[in-house]
């Protein structure tokens, strides 16, 4: 079988879409009888073979049709691109099915105005209507907002009637949790095929296990000085993915005396970031901004970090929350789209309501004064994704998928 994969982003990766079709493309790649073919942008690490080689094996082909980055501008050109070019890749290679890799992006939307003679499937992550539902309960101030969120609103009424459009001339979904399966049916009146296969990751790679406290020194020199508990944050610098709560409970934990560490990682506005801490008053001696951290090196943080925040307005299975618990770093999350599909409230992380930073402090509290309930947590946490979110039970449940849509297409 030959596939045709549209990755709107792949490597590099800047957010959990671009994560989730590298671990699938790994995953699959490992199968028999399967030639993969990456349809991507043109990014600087996308040209490294040798680098992309030690990554995916020999069948993994990979095409860079545009540039690209995290912007509303460059998805549109990625979208011509992949009118252009598809059909001349097609008529080379004869896909036998063509995956887009996620449903915002809609990569293959000016295809689907032309049909194409060969079936396809879409994974759905969220929606562009979830997105702006999101930051608008994060941050009703468009001044404060990121570029990309103004941008996303202004053009809401376009991209929401795309949506809705893309989603009828789709025929097969994958869903990455039944929650939002089931909403599509209900707010889309989706008709096609949908299959819930749960976002996964690499377990070997996220092992506690293998990782050593000097080995994330050497990565991040600034942890050898730390020798209080370390409370992380992982995520874009925006209003959906709550990091003005994160910062708020930073200034009340602050404010009742109590001696944390810090950490922020995420792409984003910066100057945003660090007014919003001079604002809150929050001390920089306990805190380190680092700024945009690959999956591959952000595992050292996790290791470190005695405990994981995930206070998003919006999610709907975020790897980044996998990511944590498989590194064994207690996680408090916001109980917000699927994450209560992974978390099992007081057994394996904490959840709490969103935008109640109280909440977020009161429980870093209780957790950091409780070293064994952290413990006992943390490893529940590993156990649920070795068990229910690896990347080749992903990998196999998607081949099967392709297999049964090939052999229905009339």
């Amino acid at each position: 079988m030959k596939l045709a994969f549209l990755a709107p982003e792949f490597y590099n990766s800047w957010g959990g879409v671009g994560i989730y079709s590298i671990e699938l493309i790994k995953g699959l790649s490992k199968l028999d009888n399967l030639e993969i073919h990456v349809i991507t942008p043109n990014i600087k690490q996308t040209n490294k073979k040798n680098k992309l080689k030690s990554i995916f094996n020999e069948n993994v082909n990979i095409h860079t049709i545009s540039n690209a980055n995290d912007t509303f501008i460059y998805n549109l050109k990625f979208q011509a691109a992949v009118f252009k070019e598809f059909n001349k890749l097609n008529n080379k290679y004869k896909f036998d099915i063509l995956h887009s890799a996620n449903l915002v992006n809609m990569p293959d939307i000016l295809l689907k105005f032309n049909k194409i003679e060969i079936p396809s499937l879409v994974t759905a992550h969220t929606t562009i209507k979830g997105q702006v539902k999101g930051f608008l309960k994060g941050n009703i101030n468009p001044f404060k907002m990121a570029s990309s969120e103004k941008l996303s609103l202004l053009a809401y009424p376009y991209i929401s009637f795309l949506e809705y459009y893309y989603l009828k001339k789709t025929d097969n979904l994958i869903t990455v949790s039944k929650k939002f399966g089931k909403l599509l049916k209900k707010e889309y009146k989706y008709k096609g095929k949908i299959t819930t296969i749960y976002n996964s990751i690499d377990i070997n790679h996220y092992n506690f296990n293998k990782i050593k406290e000097e080995d994330c020194i050497s990565k991040f020199p600034f942890l050898k000085n730390i020798n209080k508990p370390i409370i992380l944050y992982a995520g874009r610098l925006i209003s959906q993915k709550g990091i003005d709560i994160f910062i708020k409970s930073i200034k009340l934990l602050q404010d009742k005396g109590y001696n944390f560490h810090y950490i922020i990682a995420g792409k984003g506005n910066t100057n945003l970031l660090y007014n919003n801490l001079k604002e809150n008053k929050i001390d920089k001696n306990n805190i380190n901004y680092v700024g945009y951290i690959d999956n591959r090196n952000l595992v050292y943080l996790y290791r470190m970090s005695d405990i994981f925040t995930l206070p998003s307005y919006y999610e709907n299975l975020p790897i980044s929350l996998l990511e944590a618990m498989s590194m064994k770093s207690c996680c408090i999350s916001t109980n917000v789209g699927a994450v209560d599909e992974v978390i099992d409230n007081n057994k394996n992380g904490i959840l709490i309501n969103p935008g109640d930073y109280k909440k977020l402090a009161e429980n870093i509290i209780f957790l950091t004064e409780n070293p064994e309930i952290i413990r006992k947590i943390s490893k529940n946490a590993r156990e649920k994704v070795l068990k229910n979110f690896r990347s080749d039970i992903m990998a196999k449940k998607t081949l099967d998928v392709y297999k049964n849509i090939v052999n229905n297409f009339n």
